[in-house]
C-alpha cells in the first residue's frame, strides 16, 4: 500500500519536511518513490510548496496521504486561490503607471499647464510640449540665477506664450 506522507528533514530542532510517496511499511525517513513538495513550519508564514498535479495522479493510483498531508495540501490549495484572486483584483485595480498615465489622458489646455508651471517657478515639458533644455533646467534649479541661459533657450518658450497668450515667469528674467 503507497502513502502520501511527510518527511523529515533539517538538523535538529530545525524540522523541515518533504511530501513524499513512499511504501507504507518503510520507515518515516526511509526509501521513497517520489517527492511532490515540501513544507517548513520554522517561517512566517509556514513555506508550503506541493505539486498538485503530481498529488493528484498518485491519489488516483491508489496512494493514500496521511491527515496532516490532506491539511497541508488544502492550506496550499486556499493560498493558492487566495493569491490568484488577490492578482486579478490588483491587476484590475491597479492605478495606471506612468507611461499610461500619459497615453490614456489628454493633453491639457496651455494656459493651465503654464499657470502651474509658473506657481512652480520653472519650465516643464508640460509648458513647452518639448523636453526641456539643459540650460533651462539647470536655471529652474539654481533658483532664476543663469537667467542669460534661459534667454537664449527663448525660441523654444515663444511658440507657447504666442499659442496660449500667457508668459512664463522664468522667460521674464
Amino acid at each position: 500500500m503507497l502513502k502520501i506522507r511527510l518527511r523529515r528533514m533539517g538538523a535538529i530542532r530545525q524540522p523541515h519536511y518533504r511530501i513524499v510517496v513512499t511504501d507504507a511499511r518503510s520507515p518515516r525517513d526511509g526509501h521513497f518513490i517520489e517527492t511532490l513538495g515540501h513544507y517548513n513550519p520554522l517561517t512566517n508564514p509556514a513555506t508550503i510548496q506541493v505539486d498538485v498535479a503530481k498529488y493528484e495522479e498518485w491519489r488516483k493510483k491508489g496512494a493514500q496521504p496521511t491527515e496532516a498531508v490532506v491539511s497541508l495540501v488544502r492550506q496550499f490549495n486556499r493560498t493558492a486561490r487566495q493569491a490568484e484572486a488577490a492578482a486579478a483584483e490588483g491587476a484590475a485595480a491597479q492605478p495606471p503607471t506612468r507611461k499610461t498615465r500619459a497615453r490614456a489622458t489628454t493633453p491639457a489646455p496651455a494656459t493651465t499647464a503654464t499657470a502651474e508651471a509658473s506657481d512652480a517657478g520653472e519650465a516643464t515639458e508640460a509648458t513647452t510640449g518639448a523636453p526641456m533644455s539643459e540650460a533651462a533646467a539647470e536655471a529652474s534649479r539654481d533658483g532664476g540665477e543663469g537667467s542669460e541661459a534661459i534667454t537664449e533657450a527663448a525660441p523654444a518658450e515663444d511658440a507657447t506664450t504666442e499659442a496660449t497668450g500667457t508668459t512664463d515667469a522664468t522667460t521674464e528674467a
